[in-house]
């Protein structure tokens, strides 16, 4: 009984973080000549990262209001992966589960400081200069421990349906396709694609293996 909860926990936080990565790419129009409102990667210039914050910081504090309840989610799903696996494979389910404390971490650490200068941008207050090179360095530990969260899970998630092999082979793709992306910026946009996807077929995964318990 208590796993099956567990799932369906996961089910629910899975379908939260959908609903977010949702907004966040549909529920905050950008304005014309903006590209994103996460001016953090790949690296780019002062003027270009403090132009959103400082002409739109209402549209800003929209889009970290739902990132912020997307990383929140997102870890309940890795927490409720964790509890389901297999004593013989929690090895690296704990290096899956570690990982995703760290990606929450350091997603909650790189929005704080887009929400603290948007609200400083609010009252009109003169931001101070941001470390870029920490928001930068921020982003990127992010998406790698993301990539690795992923690689650990998918290297052990039990494969007894066919949705569940999907969702193996989704999570063992996202960190091969998240390091070419280093290597081909062009990829970039593709992460984001991967966890939109990624957070449905988890929900649609705990759904699933709680409806076939007893």
């Amino acid at each position: 009984m208590e796993n099956k909860t567990l799932l369906y926990a996961g089910m629910i936080a899975a379908l939260v973080a959908f609903l977010a990565a949702l907004m966040m790419g549909f529920g905050v129009p950008l304005p014309a000549g903006e590209v994103t409102w996460q001016p953090s990667y790949p690296p780019t210039a002062l003027a270009d990262f403090v132009r959103p914050i400082t002409a739109y910081p209402d549209q800003m504090l929209r889009f970290f209001a739902a990132d912020s309840l997307f990383v929140m989610s997102y870890l309940m799903v890795f927490a409720a992966l964790y509890g389901v696996m297999p004593g013989r494979v929690r090895p690296l389910a704990l290096v899956g589960f570690g990982a995703g404390i760290l990606t929450a971490l350091f997603d909650a650490t790189e929005n704080g400081f887009f929400i603290t200068y948007a609200l400083l941008a609010r009252q009109a207050t003169p931001l101070p200069d941001p470390p870029l090179t920490l928001i930068f360095m921020l982003s990127y530990l992010k998406w790698a421990a993301s990539f690795t969260t992923l690689y650990a899970y998918g290297l052990v998630l039990p494969r007894n349906t066919r949705l569940s092999w999907v969702v193996a082979g989704l999570m063992l793709l996202f960190p091969l396709v998240g390091v070419l992306s280093i290597a081909w910026p062009g990829l970039t946009d593709l992460r984001g694609l991967f966890l939109l996807l990624g957070m449905a077929l988890f929900a649609a995964y705990f759904w699933q293996q709680a409806s076939s318990r007893q």
